[in-house]
């Protein structure tokens, strides 16, 4: 019986260390990136999970603390808070088009530039609400640049794929 048990575990041990490899291995293959040219010059692929976390940290913390609404439902009216996360649904989406269209030459390096510097603005924005929504109290002129910023994000987010 005690060998059957060491049979076990040591099978258990290797599915798990294979398993494990399994996924670093698929991660590493993800991630690794192909380079091409689409006419405009050579690119290399962009993972939309480095994108995220690389590039829109500040983003990523203001859905972070949206996240948490017990805080800033203090701060915010049910209307700004739809508006908020209305627009950054948005403007999540339209990141990953953006880059999946980076991807497959379906937009060219001059429009990627020209949306990054939109989405250095939302991520602007994102770092002023933030301030604005991690202070234990807000004055009433606090409280109406929160407002308009929330304005200026969701309407910035709308607009993402124009022009």
């Amino acid at each position: 019986m005690n060998k059957n048990v060491k049979v076990v575990s040591i099978a258990a041990i290797a599915a798990l260390i294979v398993v494990i490899a399994i996924f670093v291995g698929r991660d590493l293959f993800l991630r690794r990136h192909n380079c091409f040219d689409c006419g405009d010059g050579q690119r290399c692929t962009i993972d939309t999970r480095d994108f995220t976390t690389k590039y829109f940290a500040y983003s990523v913390e203001l859905e972070a603390s949206f996240a948490d609404k017990a805080k800033l439902s203090t701060k915010l009216n049910p209307v700004q808070l739809q508006q908020l996360s209305e627009a950054m649904q948005s403007a999540r989406d339209f990141r990953q088009y953006v880059v999946a269209g980076y991807n497959s030459c379906a937009v060219n390096k001059a429009q990627y530039s020209q949306y990054g510097v939109r989405f250095q603005a939302l991520d602007n924005l994102a770092r002023e609400i933030n301030e604005l929504t991690g202070k234990s109290s807000l004055s009433q002129d606090e409280a109406a640049r929160l407002a308009t910023l929330i304005t200026q994000y969701g309407d910035l987010a709308h607009k993402l794929g124009t022009d």
